[in-house]
Order: C-alpha cells, then sequence, then structure tokens
C-alpha cells in the first residue's frame, strides 16, 4: 500500500495538487494523508520562547486547522468519489518542513504533494518558497509539485532532465518506475546540449538509467539553447507535450542551478506542467 502525503494550507492550489493525488492514484491501494501545519503561524520570540500574545492564538489556530482539514475532506470525497476511508487527516502545531519530514517517518510515506501559490509557470518562480525550502533538505522521499490550478492528464509521457555526469543510484527512481509501469508511460531523458557532445562516461551512466527502467521504454532528447537551462525544460515539456517532469535534486549541482536561475520574465505565464523530484538517495 501508498502512502501519501499532501500539504494542505486550505487554498485552491492546495486542493488542486489534492485532486490531481486522487485522480494519480485512484486505482491504487493507497491512503491520502491531508496535511495541515499551522507552526509557521505562531512566532517565537528571540529567546524561542512563545509570547503571550502567541500563546492565546494558538488554540484558535488549532480550531481552525481542524475545521479546514474537515471541510477538505468532505470536499475531496465528493470531488474524488473515493470512500472515506482512503483518507487521513492531520492537523499539526508544526512547523511545515519538520512536520513532513516527521511525518515521513511515521506514516512511511511514500511521496509527498504540494501545490505552489503565486507561481508565474516557471521553475524559477518557486524559489524561496516553502515547496523548494523542502526540497533543499534533500529528504528521502519523492516530492511532486502541482502549480498553480492544473487539470488532471495521466502522466504517459514524462520528460527526466539531466546533464548526465553523474552515476545514477537505482533506488532513486524506484517510485518513477513504479508510477511509469502502472501508466505505461515512457521516459525521455532531456539533455541541455549538442547532439554529439556526450563523453563516455554520460553515456555509460544514460544506457544505465536504462536498465533501472526496465521494460518502460526510455530515449534521449537534446535540447540545446543559449537560454536559461530551466527556459529550456519548461519550453520542452510544451512544446513536446509532456505531461510531466521529472529530474533528480543535488545540491551544488545541475538541478540547484535550475531554481537559482534569474526570473525571466518573458516566459510564457500561462505554462504549467506537475513535476517530479526525485531524492538523490531513496
Amino acid at each position: 500500500m501508498k502512502n501519501i502525503l499532501i500539504a494542505t494550507d486550505f487554498s485552491k492550489e492546495a486542493y488542486c495538487a489534492l485532486y490531481y493525488a486522487t485522480q494519480l492514484f485512484k486505482e491504487e491501494d493507497a491512503t491520502f494523508h491531508i496535511a495541515n501545519f499551522y507552526g509557521d503561524e505562531i512566532h517565537t520570540s528571540v529567546y524561542s520562547i512563545v509570547n503571550e500574545e502567541e500563546f492565546k492564538k494558538a488554540p484558535l489556530l488549532k480550531i481552525s486547522s481542524q475545521v479546514g482539514c474537515t471541510e477538505t475532506l468532505h470536499k475531496i470525497i465528493r470531488d474524488s468519489e473515493l470512500g472515506q476511508e482512503r483518507f487521513e487527516i492531520i492537523s499539526s502545531e508544526q512547523k511545515l518542513i519538520k512536520g513532513i519530514e516527521n511525518l515521513i517517518k511515521e506514516r512511511d510515506i511514500d511521496l509527498v504533494i504540494m501545490g505552489t501559490k503565486k507561481h508565474r509557470g516557471t521553475l524559477q518562480s518557486i524559489y524561496g518558497t516553502h515547496t523548494t525550502k523542502l526540497i533543499e533538505r534533500a529528504i528521502s522521499r519523492p516530492i511532486l509539485v502541482i502549480p498553480r490550478e492544473l487539470d488532471y492528464t495521466p502522466p504517459v509521457n514524462i520528460a527526466f532532465a539531466s546533464d548526465l555526469s553523474r552515476k545514477f543510484e537505482e533506488s532513486s527512481f524506484s517510485f518513477l518506475r513504479q508510477l511509469a509501469k502502472s501508466l505505461g508511460s515512457r521516459i525521455t531523458v532531456v539533455y541541455d546540449g549538442e547532439e554529439g557532445s556526450l563523453s563516455k562516461e554520460q553515456w555509460k551512466n544514460f544506457n544505465e538509467l536504462k536498465s533501472y527502467f526496465e521494460e518502460v521504454p526510455v530515449h534521449l532528447e537534446y535540447s540545446f539553447t543559449h537560454i536559461e537551462i530551466s527556459r529550456t525544460l519548461a519550453e520542452f515539456v510544451k512544446n513536446n507535450n509532456m505531461d510531466l517532469l521529472s529530474m533528480i535534486y543535488y545540491k551544488h549541482g545541475f538541478t540547484e542551478s535550475i531554481f537559482r536561475e534569474p526570473v525571466v520574465e518573458n516566459i510564457d505565464r500561462h505554462l504549467s506542467f506537475p513535476f517530479l523530484i526525485l531524492p538523490e538517495k531513496s
């Protein structure tokens, strides 16, 4: 059985992410853990002591969180047509990042799903949000990001972005492999470079990656431009009708640089696609 954690702040974007999750795993044996963390709204003093005003606010935040979780549960049961036994709600006074890390251990979470607020449809525009802060913690579980309000489309065409410069860990791909098998997906490895520019080591890494996916079709596409890598990838997803973009997050590496690139104002503001961040080691 899969355990799926969906963090919610009760926004439209968070609900969209929750609905996407229910459609993605509708036919699987999966439990959806809907969690609201209100600890970030309780501010501490410079001495890390909750002051009197914040102490009084905490019970109200707790009630509001519990009510929001219950209302979200009733709404998703209606919209997804899934039984109540498929869901669990969690109202937590912990801060979001720490709370997610703890729930991963306590509930044996397989996947974390998050929405993004004020997302402009670019990879760079989520930088500095709770989502990227969670990604930068390099947690041991995949993170699926659903930007804006996105209609569900089965991810049968999946792009995987990589510079192929590192040897991959097979465990990094366990979730993506299972997902691709269950949906009959195909994987397109997107390399930001000119055709013929791969070294022997890069070819070796690519062939090993193909072997990890077993019977799932994997092929290589070159996507070389002189613009920011993040824009190159976003335009590749759009122009090639990809349903999902995936990548492994490496600190001080290729994928970290994508989120830190300067914002390009001319990117199509309506671009929107889900993307899956895979752990370096699962």
